[in-house]
């Protein structure tokens, strides 16, 4: 068995114990803690994808800090998705080749299962090779996230537990079994839904705005589940912005988090299509 093949494996396994992990809330019942640090981790998971996987560390939309970098990262790591190298290689992948035979998550040509979370189940997932990650390779702290990517995800399960039952101790409603259901289990398995919506939702159902020379769509439902993704359209169209609902009342949480950060000095030259760019591209919107 390759090297692939046996990641392959261990994300099966893995996927399969975090679902039906899920299942454990009818054992430990719940709490509003319960309830309150799915919502936290959850957001704070995403946050990490959202902003420091997708909009900072592939497309570089933004400047950041080694330290808020770092912390951007682990966050995304903590999400259970990958290690942020391997990550922004696939995904940098599927902007280069979309809807071509060589993007592995594309519903055009490998069908809704395989394009939402199938891909990540087989080994050919685990044969990107990084050569297009080559400037985050020289990160030793992005290095440092990568290869222990597994204790990472491990050690959050162990402190998720831990918190559960040091609140418990304390007198709060809960325990360290249901926070790890709730906080760990369930909320982990809604953030990669809601991550995988946007290679399969937004490339099969949606409106587009915008020709990007591609099915991408914007799905209003997709944006409001992770953070501002699912304006896909926008995104494909304009791969380097910061900010994914281009229009007033596209809400992307993301770029309102990172509009706060950049007001308190964590990040900075948050890139955005020039007005003139954006009335170009509408006035050749297909339809």
């Amino acid at each position: 068995m390759t090297g692939a093949q046996k990641q392959a494996r261990a994300v099966v396994v893995g996927m399969v114990v975090f679902h039906l992990g899920c299942l454990g809330a009818f054992w430990t019942g719940v709490s509003p803690a319960a309830l309150i640090a799915a919502l936290v981790f959850y957001l704070i998971r995403g946050f990490g994808v959202t902003a420091g996987y997708h909009r900072l560390l592939a497309h570089r939309s933004f400047r950041a800090g080694r330290p808020v970098r770092f912390l951007l990262a682990l966050a995304g790591s903590l999400a259970t998705q990958g290690g942020p190298l391997w990550w922004v290689a696939h995904h940098r992948s599927h902007h280069r080749y979309t809807e071509t035979e060589r993007d592995i998550h594309s519903p055009r040509t490998q069908g809704f299962w395989r394009s939402h979370m199938g891909w990540m189940l087989s080994a050919e997932s685990f044969r990107e090779n990084g050569a297009n990650a080559r400037d985050l390779y020289r990160v030793p702290e992005l290095k440092f996230l990568q290869q222990h990517y597994a204790w990472i995800v491990v050690g959050q399960g162990v402190a998720i537990y831990a918190l559960g039952a040091g609140l418990g101790a304390l007198g709060v409603e809960t325990t360290g079994a249901q926070m790890l259901v709730w906080a760990y289990f369930i909320a982990t398995v809604a953030l990669w839904h809601a991550t995988f919506m946007v290679n399969s939702v937004c490339h099969l159902w949606g409106s587009r705005p915008f020709d990007a020379e591609d099915s991408s769509t914007n799905h209003w439902l997709v944006a409001i589940l992770a953070l501002g993704e699912g304006w896909h359209n926008n995104h494909h169209k304009f791969a380097y912005s910061a900010r994914h609902g281009l229009e007033w009342w596209q809400f992307d949480l993301t770029w309102v988090l990172l509009r706060g950060m950049e007001k308190l000095g964590l990040v900075s030259e948050l890139r955005l299509p020039r007005p003139r760019m954006l009335e170009r591209a509408r006035a050749a919107a297909p339809g």
